[in-house]
Order: structure tokens, then sequence, then C-alpha cells
């Protein structure tokens, strides 16, 4: 029997009122915050002034919100957006009611491309800084920004790996928690906690783990018709069933329950986790290395840095590891199923050989010096 990481951690930080304070957030905008510090240590260094660099980070920050969130809905889900095109560009949904949600929805290839385009149009307003020139500083502060904003998908409980009975895996609970609290109201589930048993097996076609799920719940008079019908039913209805959460068909899932005081009680219920591989975790570790390495390189060469090097080895390492770790992805839209390379594998390619030419060009250069 493995130990699996079970992760049941909000991905919010704090709620004031009605509006939930996201990790996601957070780390987006420190990824922005630390790679704007670095930027403007990198061009000072080189004779420039934190002018440039603010003029940058507008073009950065608008290429990557809007490229990013274009390519989620031109690439991952037209066949929504087409319909519903305002939801494009406002961080809300209009249906079933109308409902603040910010920007879901960030693809990481719509942002590559958006940045690339910006980084062009920023070089030919300002001809002083050509334009690999200037990609070649900001990979390193998007590498570092791509480590944060896979911790965020971490913090969120998305862009799951596939299930896997691996040391390395983990059990996502939280949406299962969240998902009972907001069909039952705070008021009737107080709490929602997760612990393995110990026995693990295979269920649904892939790997399981037995856990017992108790509910901090207020009084209930019928405990058992509460778990075998309504709670039973709500996870069932869950659209993502059986991503996270299953349950045994074959056993009986009340394992007890317990009076804490007159007003609140503690019922167990058994539980199927489904293990997966840390997908995000993956890639946020693979940023970090991969920032270190062109910052290391940054170092050691300055303002003499060959011209595409940087760039060139940035999307050849990041999108050949993308390309790499979708094999151990669940897909992130159902019109993948089927396919033999998935989305994020095809828009992957042009980006890895566009990195080979700049990388090729740039020790040729090299080489004439």
């Amino acid at each position: 029997m493995l130990n699996y990481v079970i992760w049941n951690v909000a991905p919010y930080i704090a709620e004031i009122g009605n509006f939930e304070l996201h990790w996601y957030s957070i780390l987006f905008a420190a990824g922005f915050y630390f790679g704007f510090r670095i930027i403007t240590s990198i061009y000072k260094s080189e004779g420039r002034t934190e002018a440039d660099v603010e003029k940058l980070a507008i073009y950065m920050f608008l290429a990557t919100l809007i490229g990013a969130r274009l390519g989620h809905c031109l690439f991952y889900d037209w066949e929504y957006f087409q319909h519903h095109i305002l939801e494009i560009f406002l961080p809300v949904e209009f249906e079933p009611k109308f409902k603040f949600t910010g920007f879901r929805g960030l693809a990481s290839h719509g942002a590559a491309f958006g940045i690339i385009f910006a980084i062009w149009l920023y070089s030919r307003k300002y001809k002083d800084q050509r334009f690999l020139y200037v990609l070649d500083r900001v990979v390193i502060v998007i590498a570092l920004a791509g480590a944060c904003i896979r911790t965020g998908n971490l913090m969120n409980s998305e862009i799951i790996g596939k299930p896997a009975a691996s040391a390395t895996s983990f059990v996502f609970t939280y949406p299962t928690k969240a998902l009972l609290i907001e069909t039952f109201g705070k008021n009737t589930i107080k709490d929602v906690t997760f612990k393995e048993l110990g026995k693990d097996s295979v269920n649904f076609g892939f790997p399981v783990t037995e856990m017992k799920m108790t509910l901090k719940t207020k009084r209930i008079d019928s405990v058992d018709a509460f778990v075998n019908y309504a709670v039973f039913n709500a996870i069932k209805k869950d659209p993502n069933y059986p991503e996270h959460i299953s349950l045994p068909m074959d056993k009986n899932i009340l394992l007890g329950s317990r009076i804490i005081d007159g007003k609140t009680q503690e019922i167990d219920v058994l539980v199927y986790g489904i293990p997966r591989y840390p997908a995000q975790l993956f890639e946020a570790i693979s940023c970090v290395l991969l920032f270190l390495l062109l910052y290391g390189l940054y170092k050691k060469y300055g303002a003499e840095t060959p011209e595409g090097l940087l760039f060139g080895l940035f999307v050849i390492i990041l999108f050949s590891l993308r390309f790499f770790y979708e094999n151990f992805k669940e897909n992130q839209s159902a019109f993948e199923e089927g396919m033999k390379w998935n989305m994020g594998q095809l828009l992957s390619i042009p980006l890895v050989l566009a990195g080979v030419v700049v990388l090729i060009r740039s020790f040729m250069l090299k080489a004439k010096k």
C-alpha cells in the first residue's frame, strides 16, 4: 500500500464576504512582480532605465492575459465560447445565472504566441531593442512565472494527471468537499476531511485507495438515509465523477457516526480516492530548473549573451517537456479523446521547431564572430 498525498487544500487563502482571494491570483501576481524586479535588474546592468521595463511590462501583461485567454477559448473550448462571445472578454458567467468568475480558462500556448507577437510589436516601436534581444531576457522571467502559475493550478486542483499508483501521486479531495458543502450548504455540512484506510484496489479500470470521508454536520435524524441517498447522489451527480472521488457500488458506504454536542455530529463515509500524477508539480519544478539554467547562462554571458540562445533553449526545453508531460495528464477537452496527440502536444510542435531554428541561427552567428 502506497501513502499518497491527500490534497484537501482550498484554492483560496481568504474569504471576504462573497469574494475569495485565490492562491492562483496571488501566484499569478507574484510571477509578474518578481519578473519585473529581475528584468529591471538585467536592463539596468546593461545601461537601460526602469522606464524601458515599465513599457515592456505593459506589453507583457496584456499579451499574457489576452493570449492565454484567447488560446483557451479558441484551442480548447470554442464549442462553448462561440455562443458566449462576451464571456471571452469579461470575467463573468451569464448562464445559468450571472456570476463573477474571474478569467477561468487560460492556456499557456496562447500566452506564448501572444507574448511573441507582442514583443515583435514592441521591438518595432522601440528599435533600439531588437526582437530576439528582448525575447532572450523576458524568457528568463517567463520560466519563473510559469512555475508560479503551475503551482496555482496545483492549489486549484486543476490540470490533473492520469490515475496512477505511484509514490508521487496525489488524491485531490477538495473538489468533493466543495461540492458537498455547495450542495447542502454550510449550515448542514461544516467541514469534510479525508483519511486513507490502507487498502488499494482497482475500480473503474484505474487504481483507487479506500478512504474514510468524515462529514462534520448539524444534527441529522436519519443518518443512514442522508448518506446512502443524499450524499451518494450528490457525488454521483458531480459532472466530473469519478475524477477525484468514487463510491463503492457493492459496500455499505456508511461507516458510523458520532454525536459531538447537541448541535453537531460527525459521519464517516467509505469512499475511493483516485490517486493521480501531480502533473502541475512536475511542470512547476521543471520551470524552476529552467529559470535557474537561463538566468545562470545570462549571468555568465551578460550583455554579450549570443542573440537567440536563451529564447531558443527556452522554447525547446519547455515545450519538449510539455509534449512529454501531456502523456501523464488528463485531456483538458472532450474532443481530444481518441487523438494520437492532444491539443497541448500539437501546439508545442511549432514552438519547438521555432526554437531549433533560432538556436541554430544563434550558433551560426556566434561562429562568425
